[in-house]
């Protein structure tokens, strides 16, 4: 991406407002150049499951109309460039970067940065690498806590025990647990745990910080793919005006001087099982499984952009096709097995059409291994895509 404009002249109005479906297929098309299949692909996990896979093309279609009319960007042969102006508007979408943003890895990195707030620093570009690190600046920026360096998952486990007490008992406890005269690690584990919608306890420090970071960014999986997916998903998101306001009032609390008195909200009593947050956590849907059609729709929409092969003939491993569906479509609640099924079963209906590979590639093992589905007497390895 283009680094026309200075590091001074880069500056975000709201960090946190939201972001548009324009505004992301701007910022893919300007790293590098894009195809709809790329859009298709990298973008639309984004704003799953708000926007499923039609609504999306044709929110992703609206986007370029307007940004070709804006001379942002420009279609030649199917592949979508950004102008030197479009680089400019997409450049001030992003925080300033110690470097450019050159590839759609640089831009989710630079959104992340943009999502907690953060400052771009070797040291958070390390932690956002690791699922402990990330984690560590997911909650930081979650409780109203400095963003400047990642926390050790000891040094946070402690805090979380402190905030899950003064939210128990109010700010009278504060002075007497910081650190190195608090509470023992398991201890302090328990307490943590009640920060849990529904409070249990882990049995190591990493893992409890991964885990509940994970509740609070909204992934169902506990992994650094997932939990990066749910924090870029959070920034799509329109706010709610009351999570607004608290995470306006959370920042300015860490400018002032640590001295100045901070209003406490109500203690709530000992013995309350609902877990406590200085901001309220998303709201979780029920999972509902697909039907049949539906199911195969989806199917065919994931299995286009990663298909490959000539027109007639392309096919797309199933193992991309589960990843893609499981990113798209979390509100599923799908497992891997029970997905295969369902797709077994799309195929001996004649819904889906699913072929075996001819040839085993030595490049591809792992995708053929893991795109196996055991059928009777066949193995099926793709799902063929009709052009």
């Amino acid at each position: 991406m283009s680094a026309a404009i200075g590091q001074s002249e880069r500056k975000i109005e709201d960090p946190s407002a939201q972001l548009t479906v324009k505004d992301l297929v701007l910022l893919r098309i300007s790293a590098g150049t894009a195809t709809r299949a790329d859009l298709q692909r990298d973008v639309a996990p984004l704003f799953a499951p708000r926007l499923p896979g039609a609504e999306f093309r044709r929110s992703a279609e609206l986007g370029i109309s307007t940004l070709t009319g804006n001379q942002l960007i420009a279609e030649s042969k199917g592949r979508l460039t950004a102008s030197a102006k479009g680089l400019q508007v997409a450049d001030a979408l992003l925080p300033p970067a110690k470097t450019p943003s050159s590839t759609w890895t640089d831009v989710r990195t630079a959104l992340l940065l943009r999502a907690l707030q953060t400052n771009d620093t070797p040291a958070i570009r390390k932690a956002l690498q690791r699922i402990e690190g990330l984690a560590a600046i997911v909650l930081q920026h979650h409780f109203g806590k400095s963003t400047a360096r990642p926390q050790s998952p000891a040094d946070l486990r402690a805090d979380l025990a402190i905030i899950a007490l003064e939210h128990a008992f109010g700010n009278k406890i504060k002075t007497g647990l910081r650190k190195g005269t608090g509470l023992p690690a398991k201890a302090g584990r328990v307490l943590a745990g009640q920060l849990f919608k529904q409070p249990r306890e882990i049995a190591s420090d990493g893992k409890l910080i991964a885990h509940l970071a994970c509740e609070v960014a909204g992934s169902r999986e506990h992994s650094l793919d997932a939990l990066e997916l749910a924090v870029l998903r959070g920034l799509m998101l329109p706010k709610d005006p009351d999570e607004a306001s608290q995470e306006s009032a959370l920042r300015t609390s860490r400018s002032e001087s640590p001295r100045r008195t901070i209003p406490q909200p109500t203690p709530k009593p000992a013995n309350d099982r609902i877990p406590i947050t200085e901001v309220a956590p998303p709201i979780t849907r029920a999972t509902s499984p697909p039907d049949m059609a539906e199911f195969c729709l989806a199917v065919i929409d994931a299995a286009r952009p990663v298909a490959e092969g000539w027109p007639g003939n392309r096919k797309a491993f199933i193992s991309l096709v589960w990843k893609a569906i499981r990113n798209a479509r979390p509100d599923w609640g799908l497992s891997e097995i029970a997905f295969k099924g369902m797709l077994a079963e799309a195929h001996r209906s004649g819904q889906v059409e699913l072929t075996t590979a001819d040839l085993k590639d030595g490049r591809d093992l792992k995708s053929l291994e893991d795109s196996k589905i055991l059928y009777k007497n066949t193995v099926w390895h793709f799902v063929r895509v009709q052009d």
